[in-house]
């Protein structure tokens, strides 16, 4: 059995750039998520309570926000190879890849007297700046993927519900300088999920985030994936205990080899070959194994992407080695 995408998550993602899972954690996971978050967020305002200023990033006066939260307790750190969704990014992105950034979103109710249409972060698309130059006839590639996990409930509306602008992906750099102008504000889809649920998209949609009205707490939490040749944007190198202590697919999921071995390949001084571009052990890439057992690498033609991943591991062979006759 095939473990991937349905037929309507593809047209979801292809169409629209995003899909959703409704209900996804159990009760209990949500419960333990949900309480971990609490934990996280206790700590870092009773340290900014006593050393004001010390946590700029962390704090935004509406909440916390933290980057790289998968390393902040454990079942947050779970999320990032859930045995419900891992088989999906990989249907999307292939089995050489990484977790590239990991933001924790907590809000707290904001005072009655904030402007229901003020967005703390505004409209936006995720790493337009940094990766202006790499497109597609101006249309900003899959360079990566994004896992919206939503932890409490967001069913009201204006309780801090994401906004996004479905099929914007697809515009070219003029649509993405000009769409102010052009844009027919019921075009936009706010999601409304119960806790629990989980939303898989491409981050270069056009999206932003409602304040928080209601009386709760928002919570959630956002994981990103993206191949392996590319740097991530949390964290230069994970802890090595963390890694250390980690599955080898987790590891290969913080960043690191699999199997503990040089990422500069067997002979890393005389002949250094990144093992995050070309494979001279699949020990090093232990998703590939696991995608294969589990029938997780259906083609689903995601468009702007780049496919499936395929790298030159230790049993690759040129299979054109002689030179056409008529030269």
């Amino acid at each position: 059995m095939t473990i991937g995408l349905t037929k309507k998550q593809i047209k979801d993602l292809n169409v629209n750039g995003f899909t959703i899972i409704e209900k996804l954690l159990d009760k209990k996971s949500l419960m333990e998520v949900s309480e971990a978050m609490d934990i996280v967020a206790d700590k870092i305002l009773k340290n900014l309570k006593k050393n004001p200023g010390y946590l700029d990033g962390q704090f935004y006066g509406d909440g916390v926000k933290l980057r790289n939260c998968i390393t902040s307790h454990k079942k947050i750190l779970d999320l990032i190879d859930h045995p419900k969704i891992l088989p999906l990014v990989v249907n999307v992105l292939g089995w050489n890849i990484q977790n590239r950034d990991s933001v924790f979103d907590y809000k707290v109710p904001n005072s009655n007297k904030s402007d229901a249409k003020e967005m703390s972060h505004g409209w936006h698309f995720d790493y337009e700046e940094e990766f202006s130059g790499t497109t597609l006839d101006g249309r900003m590639p899959l360079l990566d993927f994004k896992v919206g996990w939503y932890i409490s409930d967001h069913t009201e509306s204006g309780h801090s519900t994401i906004l996004l602008v479905p099929g914007s992906f697809k515009w070219d750099k003029l649509q993405r300088a000009t769409w102010e102008s052009w844009l027919d504000p019921k075009n936009i889809f706010e999601l409304r999920v119960p806790a629990g649920s989980v939303m898989l998209w491409r981050p270069t949609l056009l999206h932003g985030v409602t304040p928080n009205l209601s009386n709760s707490i928002r919570k959630a939490i956002y994981i990103s994936y993206c191949p392996r040749w590319i740097r991530p944007s949390s964290f230069l190198q994970q802890d090595t205990h963390l890694i250390s202590s980690s599955s080898p697919i987790r590891r290969q999921l913080l960043g690191a080899m699999g199997d503990l071995s040089d990422p500069l390949g067997k002979e890393p001084k005389n002949s250094p070959s990144s093992q995050y571009w070309f494979s001279d052990n699949w020990g090093n890439v232990p998703l590939k194994a696991w995608a294969e057992k589990n029938h997780c690498l259906k083609r689903n033609d995601l468009g702007l992407g780049f496919g499936i991943s395929e790298v030159k591991g230790p049993d690759y062979k040129f299979k054109q080695r002689t030179l056409p006759e008529h030269l």
